[in-house]
């Protein structure tokens, strides 16, 4: 014979005692409900103590307790405070409501789902400023709810088809009547996404010419190394680049200088010539070769537009049910951020780490963004797989410990396969006192998936032999990663390059920078042309003032975009758990 207490206590008597297991109230009847993601309530008829219980003096918190008679002793049913005046008065007995919602909920709803901002689960990147610290969000990728126990008040999210808090396994006891099994619809066996994330590839820097500078001057008749040379070096000097002066296609001059260092750190070096003209005979003239240091150097300062769209399909492995599940609509998921290049990653860093990347999805931290879109997809794929629900009654004392985070197991030969398992989706607790009955009722959800775990793949080392090159280097085809163990993989995709033109700005080469650089009339084009004048001073002098010594310089353009990547991901099915055959013989 079971016994009911019911105690008038204060908000901080939140854990049960034994002292609570008293009578302040005489209970005619009471029912505890609850439902997935909402609060417990209770509804109790109690004597009418004909005084008003709202009054700010009297307790306005309640423990409901019950002592089955058997091992267990005391146990606490609900704990939560009276939300409203008296619902109904039934001759002397008064109705009244109590809601197991703490009074500080928001705060430990917040600091619940500060706990889940973890990968795969959750992602600055797709969770937009505004929703970052509603914690709700945190829900998107998670097939959960919000779970609040109705005796600690402890909120948790509880995933849908996961008993985090273990199984009750009623067998055959449930009262086989009660038993009702309905479908509903169909689970969803398609979702595809597609996603888009665009950044501004911000670089700037600089490129040493000066080699290309020096190879030029040396085809053009310069011998001495680490120098250029010329005949009308004054002119070249005179006409250096300026730093900062404009070159086009995104590229200005950097660090541009020129020095001269014949008869001084270099000897002189002069073309002698003897004029045999008129009024010349016999004059020498010496034409000094200046040698000059250089530097020179292209900056760029550009910003690219880029954009890299993923796109997949996730396949739920479920039973077949009711129609071809080839033949349901697929749901759909579209995301877009610009966020990868905004400090939204822990310690204000950027996801992409650099702006002057090329690619973002092929790195670690891209790896974890599409992560985050395949879990989205998971969700909503799970949430549509209990499409079975069964209800049923058992004993009060059966589901003393029933809670929205524990699934129940029940046996009864007219259920396909003879027995199924469902993630408690609502329950009752419930006591009438005039016909003595106490029963404790259920809804259930089924799991209709095949329950074929999946596995991540190793793949074939394709670069160099297993075991050459240290991790990291070595690519292997056929290769995937999990996402949710057992659940879901991803096949690897670092094989596919970023589409544009193919400048890595952190190891730029010459031939990705350089167009073309020639000398024109260099040291052996002008020593030719002086000694092919021997009339006059003023013959030679005019000849060289029009051959003077010219650089060519032609970089190739970088401001350039906007550029587009496109990735085709491979995902795996999704593994679904099967707690409920609906394909049994």
């Amino acid at each position: 014979m079971a016994t009911y207490y019911f105690a008038w206590v204060d908000e901080a008597d939140s854990a049960f005692d034994a002292a609570f297991l008293r009578e302040d109230e005489q209970v005619f009847a009471f029912e505890v409900s609850q439902a997935e993601g909402e609060f417990s309530a209770l509804t109790v008829d109690i004597r009418n103590p004909e005084i008003g219980l709202l009054n700010p003096s009297r307790k306005q918190w309640a423990w409901l307790s019950a002592d089955f008679d058997d091992t267990s002793g005391g146990q606490p049913l609900f704990f939560g405070r009276l939300v409203g005046m008296p619902e109904e008065i039934i001759g002397r007995a008064v109705r009244l409501t109590f809601s197991a919602r703490p009074s500080d909920f928001a705060d430990r709803k917040a600091t619940a789902a500060a706990a889940l901002k973890v990968a795969p689960y959750w992602d600055p990147v797709w969770v937009t400023p505004e929703l970052a610290d509603d914690p709700d969000a945190v829900l998107e990728s998670r097939s959960a709810l919000w779970h609040i126990d109705r005796v600690t008040h402890a909120v948790t999210a509880s995933d849908v088809l996961e008993a985090e808090d273990g199984l009750i396994d009623l067998g055959e006891d449930v009262l086989r009547d009660s038993i009702e099994l309905s479908f509903g619809s169909p689970p969803a066996t398609k979702i595809t996404c597609e996603a888009t994330i665009g950044w501004d590839q911000a670089v700037t820097g600089s490129f040493d010419l000066k080699p290309a500078l020096l190879a030029a001057f040396a085809a053009a008749g310069t011998s001495t190394g680490g120098v250029i040379s010329s005949f009308t070096g004054q002119g070249l000097m005179e006409d250096w680049p300026v730093p900062g002066a404009n070159i086009g296609g995104g590229w200005s001059f950097g660090q541009s200088t020129i020095t001269r260092l014949d008869g001084s750190v270099l000897p002189d070096d002069f073309q002698t010539q003897i004029f045999t003209g008129n009024g010349s005979w016999g004059q020498k003239a010496n034409w000094p070769c200046w040698k000059m240091l250089p530097t020179l150097s292209a900056r760029y300062d550009v910003s690219r537009t880029r954009r890299e769209v993923v796109r997949f399909t996730l396949t739920s492995d479920a039973q077949a049910f009711i129609i071809d599940p080839d033949d349901s609509e697929p749901l759909a998921v579209t995301l877009s951020s610009d966020l990868v290049g905004e400090p939204v990653d822990p310690g204000e860093t950027l996801p992409i780490g650099s702006r002057r990347r090329r690619a973002y999805f092929p790195t670690t931290r891209g790896r974890q963004s599409l992560d985050y879109l395949v879990a989205v997809c998971r969700a909503r794929l799970r949430a549509r797989a209990r499409s079975v629900e069964i209800k049923g009654e058992t004993r009060l004392a059966n589901g003393a410990g029933f809670s929205c985070r524990k699934a129940i197991r029940i046996e009864d030969q007219r259920l396909p396969g003879g027995s199924a398992t469902g993630k408690i989706i609502s329950y009752s607790l419930k006591m009438d006192g005039d016909s003595g009955e106490a029963l404790a009722s259920f809804v259930i959800g089924c799991s209709v998936g095949k329950g074929n775990p999946v596995s991540a793949a190793t793949g074939t080392p394709t670069y160099v032999e297993d075991g050459y090159v240290e991790t990291g280097w070595q690519r292997y085809e056929g290769a995937s990663s999990s996402v949710v163990s057992g659940e879901v993989t991803v096949s690897d995709y670092s094989n596919i390059p970023p589409n544009d033109d193919g400048l890595d700005f952190d190891h730029l080469t010459q031939a990705q920078v350089l167009d073309s650089i020639m000398v024109f009339n260099g040291e052996t084009e002008q020593r030719a042309l002086i000694n092919a004048f021997h009339s006059s001073y003023s013959e030679v002098a005019a000849a060289l003032d029009e051959a003077y010594t010219e650089v060519d310089l032609k970089l190739k353009p970088i401001s350039k975009g906007p550029f587009e990547t496109v990735y085709d991901i491979t995902v795996s099915d999704l593994a679904l758990p099967k707690t409920i055959d609906l394909e049994a013989a």
